[in-house]
């Protein structure tokens, strides 16, 4: 049984993580937030050029880009975004087993990492990381996406893949996190999420031809994938680290109420031992004492 200065130490161990869990579950609360006001500011523009790309693949007969053929080699590039830290729950461990179960079905030939958790978790699958992103998940922009989507492209068009994946973390609620596998290059018009509302069957027209609407609307949409995979990442991790906190949170108030009640009941405990030692003490004090006068009047 432990003793009460065990106990105590165990009370103020547990009283600080408890301020540093408390500490990250106010910050992951405020990081979450901005994320989801990022992913509202830029939807309404991407999910436009989304509804317009997918228009015209559906609607016209004679389009041609680059990154609308199919290569009949089938090497896999694969996009992975994690986190860059742990304390967030299955969150890492999710995405990144998805992608790792994919990887062992399909040829890998290239593999980039978004976030230093990626990074160790392929190092220590002895896979080669190709290309890597640090910290473009912890505040995302139109840079970051931007840059990332330039560099997949220059490989992409040096022949050096063939297909390429984004394996990211979806955000639907703050408590519902669904790790999403979606197919970035080539685009093909079942990959791109997004709902036509009005079918027609007439063909559209094109100012000033199609190439050039596409070579618009092709790196806009490309774009608007990384980046999208980026933010709704950054809430899911931002999210499930608050969930983590909050739990840890509660179980640290738990122990604390049950070593406060162990506490209290071995204080109480010691305390009454010490009346009790003190009255003995006294009682054989006064016995000696009475022993004593008895003696001297015999």
């Amino acid at each position: 049984m432990a003793d009460i200065t065990e106990i105590k130490h165990r009370i103020k161990s547990i009283r600080d993580t408890h301020q540093i869990t408390k500490a990250m579950e106010l910050i992951s609360v405020a990081k979450m937030r901005k994320a989801i006001q990022k992913q509202s500011f830029s939807s309404v523009y991407l999910d436009s050029v989304r509804y317009t790309l997918k228009d015209i693949m559906l609607h016209s007969t004679d389009i041609r880009h680059k990154y609308l053929k199919r290569r009949p080699g089938g090497r896999a590039a694969y996009i992975v975004v994690a986190g860059d830290k742990g304390l967030a729950g299955a969150f890492n461990g999710n995405v990144l087993n998805l992608a790792w179960k994919h990887m062992q079905e399909h040829p890998v030939h290239y593999v980039i990492t978004i976030g230093q958790m990626a990074r160790a978790f392929f190092e220590a699958r002895h896979q080669t990381v190709d290309l890597e992103f640090t910290h473009a998940v912890a505040s995302p922009t139109m840079h970051d996406a931007r840059g990332i989507t330039w560099d997949i492209l220059d490989l992409y068009d040096r022949n050096l893949m063939d297909e390429v994946y984004v394996i990211f973390t979806r955000m639907h609620t703050t408590a519902l996190h669904e790790p999403t596998l979606v197919k970035l290059l080539p685009i093909e018009a079942k990959d791109i999420e997004v709902d036509l509302k009005n079918e027609y069957s007439a063909q559209l027209s094109y100012d000033p031809s199609p190439k050039e609407v596409l070579n618009v609307l092709v790196p806009q949409y490309l774009i608007g994938v990384i980046y999208s995979a980026l933010i709704h990442s950054s809430a899911s991790e931002h999210a499930a680290r608050m969930m983590a906190m909050s739990n840890a949170n509660k179980n640290a108030d738990k122990m604390l109420d049950t070593l406060g009640l162990e506490y209290n009941r071995l204080r109480q405990s010691s305390i009454t031992t010490e009346l009790l030692d003190l009255s003995s003490g006294r009682f054989f004090t006064e016995n000696n004492a009475q022993q004593k006068v008895g003696q001297r009047h015999g």
